[in-house]
């Protein structure tokens, strides 16, 4: 079977100027592309989940900035104003996801290199519109080489646990816990998926049964509640997951990851179960500034869970909802970290550190 890639979340349209995405909240329904020049609607895309995951939202920061800077007149005091205070607001857009952030700054800095530089507005323009090209194309090599590195830990017969959507809709290329799984089909490893619905937008049955049904990878949907007594019945093997952001530092708190509510409800099961717990994610998701603490969880519309997607209202009135939009899954329950750089493994306050080290190294090997 060949890797399938034929989805595109998102592009920059040179002929119009724009940022076209795939709206992530029609589908199994329809596939349909919405497209803006307008950051405010772009910013209202993010929130609403047409445009969702930690790695697409990295490249829609860094597509959105390119796109502040190209709606910018020809002033570079102007340009620098709009960059720093529109940036700002369109990475606060969802604010758990490290990658949004990410990728909002790496288009920054290069804008402020060039005014600095002296470069003309039009180059300097043109610069961050190919840097966000450049971050898209980096974000698709690196599923692929997650997907290499993973698919060792693949094997046939094997039962496959996966909450909400971390394939291509959410990461580009081969996605990031779904990277392993299509290159392990593509090599004749014959395996078992199981989704959970991911309540309460249903991105494990919308989203990644959608995506694995189309690449011929047997899936399965499971509620959410479902999940411990179909996981010690169907005796499954490993939790598969992607992540919004894993914390790095020389401290226990390395290898905390925040992703999908749900995920570490899955990762004490495994722990009970004896199976493994596998994240998979670029190294762009990996966050060596922040801490437990200072980590924002989104908490999004009550109307999520009151109100299902066919619009029937399931909770009576004047009953209080929550609706946080992430877990956080303590390190100790994480069995390995994939990411395009290799595997880490525990202890992560040693590993994680060495990945980013060795990145650095190699961004600038590259540059000399």
């Amino acid at each position: 079977m060949e890797i399938s890639t034929s989805i595109i979340p998102i592009r920059w349209d040179d002929l119009k100027q724009e940022i076209v995405w795939l709206d992530n909240s029609q589908i199994p329904w329809r596939e349909v592309y919405n497209s803006t020049k307008d950051l405010s609607r772009l910013i209202k895309a993010i929130k609403s989940l047409e445009i969702r995951g930690a790695p697409i939202l990295g490249e829609a920061g860094a597509y959105g900035t390119a796109m502040i800077a190209n709606n910018s007149p020809n002033s570079k005091s102007e340009l620098i104003k709009n960059v720093k205070l529109l940036g700002s607001e369109l990475a606060q857009a969802r604010p758990t996801a490290v990658n949004l952030s990410w990728g909002v700054r790496q288009v920054q800095e290069v804008i402020e290199k060039g005014v600095a530089s002296g470069m003309s507005c039009e180059e300097i323009k043109e610069k961050a519109i190919a840097l966000a090209k450049d971050i898209q194309k980096t974000n698709i090599q690196a599923t692929y080489d997650i997907g290499k590195n993973g698919a060792k830990l693949i094997h046939d017969g094997d039962v496959l646990v996966t909450v909400c959507n971390a394939g291509t809709l959410a990461c580009d290329g081969l996605g990031t816990s779904t990277a392993p799984m299509r290159v392990a089909a593509s090599k004749g490893i014959e395996f078992k998926v199981l989704t959970t619905y991911t309540a309460p937008l249903y991105q494990g049955a919308r989203l990644t049964a959608w995506e694995l049904h189309k690449d011929n990878i047997s899936v399965q949907v499971i509620t959410d509640n479902m999940a411990a007594h179909l996981m010690r019945e169907e005796k499954a093997t490993a939790v598969w997951t992607g992540a919004d952001r894993i914390l790095v530092n020389k401290t226990k708190e390395s290898g905390t990851v925040y992703n999908k509510i749900g995920t570490f409800g899955l990762s004490l099961i495994a722990k009970e179960l004896k199976m493994k717990m596998y994240v998979a994610a670029p190294t762009s998701t990996l966050d060596p500034i922040s801490t437990i603490k200072s980590v924002k969880i989104e908490q999004r519309n009550p109307e999520e869970v009151s109100v299902l997607l066919g619009g029937t209202k399931v909770v009576p009135e004047g009953v209080d909802v929550i609706n946080p939009a992430f877990d956080m899954t303590p390190p100790k329950y994480v069995s390995a970290i994939i990411t395009e750089l290799g595997i880490a493994k525990m202890p992560y306050n040693i590993s994680l550190p060495t990945l980013l080290s060795n990145k650095k190294s190699m961004i600038k090997l590259k540059s000399e």
